[in-house]
């Protein structure tokens, strides 16, 4: 009978740091998902949904977990083919000593991918294992809506020293410093963003670094592959709202990842591994799937009424 019972909590803790956009090694529940620290390095679980994509050991790109075989990049991070010798390195501050390390299984890049314009620079990597989700290693969560004005607080991270020249071919940057910084930024119009990068073209986004704000402004190189994060009024979860495709050190240009979810889930439907967006669909419509957290609440059901059967058997 205690068998019984320690099993199903042991089973329903080791689920529960699986639900998207939040940093339980970070902060309380009681705190907002919009607190990031001060100061410019990346602390544990800061950043829990961040990836280092490495070639011959070497950081090259950076990434987002979305679930636990995908991963979610830029698609100018790659040739045509997959990289015999690439690598996933996941969890902890220094990429050079991951929590995990995964091997791919398949590389997605998008079909109307422009290396020029930079247009429908996303891409995804199936791993050939799955992440063993804990505190320091949880999925974004993807957006729910497009309107730029609802998000705020937005962050992004990467490798101190990579080369702030995204649009050049990432195997060929230096060695770059093993130390995650973090930049504060913020989403700003098409008009504003065409006065600092003429060539946008698109539905290419822009973001600014924040001047003066924590986290270091500008001075921080945010990975290109990498994820633009934010969060919207007092939420504790935190979205992807970008994928960083390149730009300069104070703007970047951004891929807007909501306009690509019905590709995230057709191609990864197609590979037999179906990712599913939460929350609310193009239609306004709200998704069929039971969140991670409905389920998790079913199956401690499930596990209350087998005790209670138990007992009444004896």
């Amino acid at each position: 009978m205690l068998l019984l019972i320690l099993s199903c909590l042991a089973s329903l803790t080791s689920g529960v740091w699986a639900e998207c956009g939040l940093r339980p090694a970070y902060e309380s529940f009681q705190t907002t998902g919009k607190r990031i620290g001060t100061g410019t390095d990346v602390q544990p679980g800061e950043f829990p949904w961040l990836v280092s994509i490495q070639s011959h050991g070497k950081h090259i790109c950076g990434g987002t977990i979305i679930s636990a075989l995908w991963i979610l990049t830029a698609a100018h991070c790659f040739a045509d083919q997959l990289p015999p010798d690439l690598t996933v390195a996941v969890g902890g501050v220094d990429p050079s000593l991951p929590l995990e390390e995964h091997h791919p299984d398949s590389l997605i890049l998008h079909e109307e991918f422009n290396r020029t314009s930079l247009q429908n620079d996303i891409a995804l990597i199936l791993l050939s294992n799955p992440i063993e989700f804990s505190k320091e290693k949880i999925p974004v969560c993807l957006p729910f809506v497009c309107d730029m004005g609802m998000w705020q607080h937005c962050w992004a991270a990467g490798l101190e020293n990579t080369s702030a020249a995204l649009l050049i071919p990432l195997f060929s940057l230096p060695a770059a410093s093993q130390v995650l910084q973090k930049t504060q930024m913020k989403l700003i119009s098409r008009e504003k963003c065409l006065e600092q990068i003429p060539h946008l073209v698109g539905s290419l986004m822009c973001a600014e670094a924040e001047q003066g704000g924590e986290g270091g402004g500008g001075g921080c190189q945010v990975d290109s592959g990498g994820p633009l994060v934010c969060s919207h009024w007092n939420t504790m979860k935190w979205s992807q709202v970008g994928i960083i495709s390149g730009g300069k050190p104070s703007h970047r240009i951004l891929t807007p990842v909501y306009s690509y979810q019905d590709w995230i889930e057709t191609e990864t439907a197609i590979r037999g591994k179906p990712f599913f967006t939460e929350g609310v669909d193009n239609g306004a419509h709200l998704r069929v799937a039971r969140s991670r957290a409905g389920a998790q609440v079913a199956f401690l059901e499930h596990c209350l009424l087998l005790f209670i059967l138990l007992i009444a058997i004896k």
